[in-house]
């Protein structure tokens, strides 16, 4: 299986304090947001997932990182699971192409801007390029671009870790126990 990570979902895994998206549902943060993309994480390295990093998605949250980037490179450089993908010869054809047919229909981006626009389809031609089935991505922007070539998955769509089987005492969080009196 081969994935892909947009920078909305990857600041996660460098920044834990990083603010969580609005849920589209309630209109409220998404709960547990850190613990969700570990957990996908986490799953995705069970199943031996490719995680495919687009390298303009990876610059984004470069810019935006907590962890210092060369930390951050290293470590995902050295997984099994990650591959840093460059916009390379394919991905130019696949992104002009895509440009191409926008023009043709006369459709423009949704983006704020024409040069988020173009960055945006970079990181969904990437994707496609690599092989990826889903990208996991909180932008409207890249859900749009990617319609009808990858299957996106949002955060609040994320499942959370399974709850533990056995519950806790309740002096298992602050580390005291019940006084005896």
């Amino acid at each position: 299986m081969i994935v892909a990570f947009d920078a909305s979902i990857l600041i996660y895994v460098v920044d834990e304090h990083a603010k969580p998206p609005i849920d589209p549902a309630t209109g409220k943060a998404v709960e547990r947001c850190q613990e969700r993309v570990t957990h996908l994480l986490e799953s995705l390295q069970q199943q031996n997932a490719k995680i495919v990093i687009p390298t303009p998605a990876l610059a984004e949250v470069l810019v935006r990182s907590v962890m210092g980037g060369p930390e951050f490179l290293r470590i995902l450089s050295s997984s099994k699971h990650f591959r840093i993908a460059p916009f390379d010869e394919r991905a130019a054809v696949e992104f002009a192409a895509r440009q191409a047919q926008r023009i043709t229909i006369n459709q423009r981006s949704a983006a704020a801007t024409r040069t988020k626009a173009k960055f945006d389809d970079q990181i969904a031609a990437i994707a496609a390029v690599e092989g990826a089935t889903t990208i996991y991505s909180d932008d409207e922007d890249i859900t749009k671009l990617a319609e009808g070539r990858l299957h996106v998955v949002k955060i609040a769509a994320i499942p959370l870790p399974p709850q533990s089987d056995q519950g806790k005492l309740p002096f298992e969080n602050d580390g005291q126990r019940p006084s005896k009196g």
